[in-house]
């Protein structure tokens, strides 16, 4: 017999689970977390977890996994958005940060787990996300080439640069300063700047 949830009456039951893990595993990593510690954040019992999430390793998965599932949500959205070539750009990009922010904890978890040492931690392939930017760019450069607004430029040169612009706004996101040197209207002029540089 499935064990049932605890009555709830101080939030969502699933969301205490999934902010208490990105607590966590944040400050103490992955393979240091225990059940327990994050049964106790979330005020749970640790069947409420299991009815949820199975096991730690599903919370995870379920914690990342919501992140980059909105995240390639946004990015098919913005590039099938309507306008030229150049606006649609400006509009994937800027959308894509604005998730970013949005989720800021999150992405700092994953730059933590991406660039930090092993941790155990079930494999998410954070390389597709940056491989379908990569490769959404090359499509529209592509069609900006064939519409006659850019000149005829490479366009996998020119998808790498646009996605440098994003990638470097999104980390300047994580300043421990409080100060962001180059945010969304900064974003703006960098990619303005370098349409002046391709543009027929």
């Amino acid at each position: 017999m499935s064990t049932q949830p605890v009555s709830d009456t101080s939030g969502n039951v699933r969301q205490r689970l999934l902010d208490a893990a990105l607590q966590l595993f944040s400050s103490k990593g992955y393979a240091a977390t225990s059940v327990r510690e994050l049964v106790e954040a979330a005020g749970v019992t640790k069947p409420v977890l299991y009815y949820y999430f199975k096991n730690k390793e599903g919370l995870y998965l379920a914690l990342l996994g919501d992140g980059l599932a909105e995240f390639h949500q946004v990015a098919e959205q913005a590039r099938l958005a309507p306008g030229s070539v150049r606006e649609r750009v400006c509009g994937y990009c800027t959308a894509l940060l604005d998730i970013f922010v949005g989720r800021l904890p999150v992405a700092r978890l994953i730059y933590a787990i991406y660039y930090g040492p092993p941790q155990g931690a079930p494999h998410i392939d954070f390389e597709a996300s940056f491989s379908t930017m990569l490769t959404h760019m090359e499509q529209l450069v592509n069609e900006g080439i064939s519409t006659g607004e850019f000149r005829k430029v490479d366009p996998v040169d020119t998808a790498w640069a646009i996605v440098a612009l994003l990638n470097a706004t999104m980390e300047e996101q994580f300043n421990q300063t409080g100060q962001v040197r180059v945010d969304r209207a900064g974003l703006l002029r960098l990619l303005s700047l370098m349409f002046e540089g391709i543009r027929k």
